[in-house]
């Protein structure tokens, strides 16, 4: 019985660490990572799905500086952002009590849910449209340097991904 405790409880950790890690990439089966898609020749749509806000936003930002360096251009304007995150989460502790009968035999089980870590969103989505330009940067806010975003937040990436447009 201990065996088997000891066990579950380090698959659980196991879990919890790989969950909470996140790889910047094109979007993958669990649907974090990003995506693209080319509206016009110089304005694209970004979207990235991260494990919390943070990786959400540094993660469209940075695929916007990828896209605009690999266009041509020295710098992008965020014309518009939209930010979800999931709603109707649980964030507190809660109990669950459950029981069962067959035969000769019956039973009764008891779950326990603890909130670990912050109890914030564990996940987020942001969505950006950009449009790219080059030459001189114009001193407008929402307007990047796509080198110093790349400087910042890159890195290298794990794959490029296949405009849809």
């Amino acid at each position: 019985m201990n065996k088997i405790l000891i066990a579950a409880l380090t698959l659980f950790g196991l879990a919890a660490c790989a969950s909470t890690t996140s790889v910047y990439g094109p979007a993958t089966d669990t649907g974090f990572g990003y995506r693209d898609q080319q509206i016009e020749a110089d304005r694209y749509r970004v979207s990235y799905r991260g494990r919390d806000m943070t990786s959400a936003d540094d993660g469209a930002l940075r695929r916007a500086a990828e896209i605009a360096t690999r266009e041509g251009a020295t710098w992008f304007r965020v014309v518009s952002r939209d930010v979800e995150t999931p709603s109707g989460r649980s964030s507190g502790t809660s109990i669950g009590i459950g029981g069962a009968t067959g035969g000769r035999n019956s039973s009764v089980g008891v779950g326990v849910r603890l909130p670990l870590g912050d109890n914030g969103p564990r996940e987020a989505v942001v969505r950006l449209e950009i449009l790219l330009g080059e030459g001189e940067m114009p001193g407008d806010e929402g307007v990047y340097d796509a080198r110093q975003v790349l400087g910042n937040l890159g890195g290298t990436t794990v794959g490029e991904s296949a405009l849809d447009g």
